[in-house]
């Protein structure tokens, strides 16, 4: 296990660089993602060899990754097409700043502080221009309310090149009235991960962000979620369905929609433009 993901350094090395500083607590960020998300690595590597498939005769795809948070599943279509650039979408302070850490190192990414549920987030100067190849999300847009996730849906495909690929992961719970067996069985699967997860070295959510306040160079940005976030920080969105996703992408245009990957109730669902 790398020291930096050892639950007793709460506090990282204050003599790191602030770029391998970002990386390590991202790698924090990833060991603790892991611990609610089973498979987060398949799910990722699939997100990842979709886009190299589609992107195959583009000599230089840009990819997109909307509400990336540290820029984790970008780095991993970046680690599958290298010739990409890459723009992380977030509008989470702390996240921005340990992603924009992390951008100095590869000319490739670009960091935009976007927040999804203001008009006019997709006019964003790192986003406005030519049209992306590739975008993607995981674990992120089931925090918008349907009102939201049916924007930006129609957004996206209007900042998709004709053939591009918009690639969701997250989590769509099963109907608790008409999938209730198996949303008993997702459930007690999440909390068995949970459990092994967090009885080892790997941060909570918690330590996590316990973690990044207490690093100096973020601090600031951690005392500012309150504000950015407002009541969103705490208050969980209604849930919508597989099918609603899948219905809002038809309607906005995108040509062929479904799913690419699948376990329980964790999905990468996908849109064609």
């Amino acid at each position: 296990m790398h020291p930096s993901l050892r639950k007793d350094l709460t506090v990282t090395d204050t003599t790191l660089d602030p770029s391998t500083l970002a990386r390590e607590l991202s790698k924090r960020w990833d060991a603790q993602q892991t611990g609610y998300i089973r498979h987060r690595a398949e799910r990722f590597a699939t997100i990842a060899r979709v886009v190299e498939a589609v992107t195959e005769d583009v000599e230089r795809p840009r990819v997109l990754d909307l509400a990336g948070g540290t820029g984790s599943l970008g780095h991993a279509v970046l680690a599958a097409v290298p010739r990409a650039s890459l723009v992380v979408a977030d509008k989470d302070p702390a996240l921005l700043a340990i992603a924009s850490d992390i951008a100095t190192a590869d000319p490739r990414i670009d960091v935009a502080d976007v927040d999804l549920g203001r008009p006019g987030w997709d006019e964003h100067p790192l986003l406005a221009g030519e049209r992306f190849d590739a975008i993607v999300s995981s674990t992120a847009l089931h925090w918008l309310q349907p009102a939201q996730l049916v924007d930006v849906y129609w957004r996206t495909a209007d900042l998709l090149a004709p053939g591009g690929i918009l690639l969701n992961g997250d989590h769509l719970s099963y109907d608790e009235h008409l999938e209730p067996t198996l949303r008993r069985v997702a459930a007690a699967d999440d909390e068995r991960m949970q459990t092994e997860t967090f009885s080892g070295s790997a941060d909570t959510w918690d330590e996590w962000w316990a973690a990044v306040a207490a690093e100096p160079r973020y601090s600031r940005q951690v005392a500012r979620r309150e504000e950015v976030w407002g009541d969103d920080i705490r208050i969980a969105p209604p849930k919508v369905s597989l099918e609603f996703h899948l219905s809002t992408l038809r309607s906005a245009g995108f040509t062929e929609t479904g799913t690419v990957w699948r376990y329980l109730d964790d999905h990468v669902l996908y849109g064609i433009r």
